[in-house]
C-alpha cells in the first residue's frame, strides 16, 4: 500500500511539474518579449 501511495505522489508531481511547465514556458516568453519590446520603445 505504502508504494502505491509513492507511485500515486510521484505521479501527481509530474503532472503538475507538466502543467506549470505548460502555462509558464509561454508565459515567462510573453513577459521577457514585452520587456524586449518595452526596452525599444524607450531608449
Amino acid at each position: 500500500m505504502a508504494n502505491e501511495q509513492a507511485s500515486t505522489a510521484t505521479s501527481n508531481r509530474l503532472k503538475l511539474v507538466l502543467a506549470w511547465g505548460f502555462v509558464g514556458i509561454p508565459l515567462a516568453w510573453g513577459v521577457i518579449q514585452t520587456l524586449v519590446n518595452a526596452i525599444k520603445a524607450f531608449q
